[in-house]
């Protein structure tokens, strides 16, 4: 049904350094393998800030032993699949307008072998525009795209997407959210896209063939 993505709305992107924290949650959380991890950061200004600062902090995940409590990423079990993961995103980075930022922050590659299994590192790359082939991708590790757009493009050029968090006070642009076919589970506010409401309707029910549903979170101010 689409991948998963946090907006910032204009109202709120000067202040993006409060949902840091936030962001990391969303793209990290079960070493970043769920389908409601966020694949994109979508900004209209600040984007080389949030990725550098988004990088820097993700380039502590490192591989660990399954027993470490601080272990964040898990290993492939097919390795093969973590090298054509790691392969894809270096052919998609060859096209003009997307470039790694993680890769300023780790020693070595993206891919590496420990104890026999291999892993792929956290990832973030920036996107100058929402058109280019790695602004709506998603891998089953942490990986994500700050992508460049505007606030007229909103929220068509999101494309289909599974979780939508929207930080922002703009109802406008909540309403177009809100109305949008494109946008299935929709959170308003700081809500992290891992963060799932039991009570909340949810893809994969026999209910949906009868009925459509709307998922909505807003979080408390």
């Amino acid at each position: 049904p689409g991948f998963s993505k946090i907006l910032i709305g204009d109202d709120c992107i000067d202040d993006w350094e409060k949902y840091l924290d936030l962001m990391i949650r969303s793209i990290a959380d079960n070493g970043g393998r769920s389908c409601i991890n966020a694949s994109g950061i979508w900004v209209t200004r600040h984007a080389e800030e949030i990725a550098e600062a988004l990088a820097e902090r993700l380039a502590s995940i490192v591989p660990r032993p399954a027993d470490d409590p601080q272990a964040q990423i898990a290993p492939f079990v097919d390795p093969n699949v973590a090298t054509r993961i790691s392969t894809l995103i270096d052919q998609g980075l060859s096209e003009a307008g997307a470039r790694e930022i993680t890769a300023n922050y780790r020693e070595g590659d993206r891919l590496v072998e420990q104890d026999g299994c291999k892993y792929v590192l956290p990832t973030i790359v920036l996107c100058e525009s929402s058109e280019h082939g790695m602004a709506n991708r998603e891998y089953m590790f942490p990986f994500t795209s700050v992508v460049k757009t505007s606030r007229d493009q909103i929220p068509e050029a999101l494309g289909p997407s599974l979780v939508v968090t929207a930080i922002t006070n703009d109802s406008d642009l909540i309403r177009q959210l809100i109305n949008a076919s494109n946008v299935d589970r929709l959170n308003v506010g700081a809500v992290p896209t891992t963060q799932i409401g039991w009570d909340q309707p949810h893809e994969g029910n026999l209910f949906e063939h009868l009925y459509g549903r709307r998922a909505f979170q807003r979080a408390v101010a």
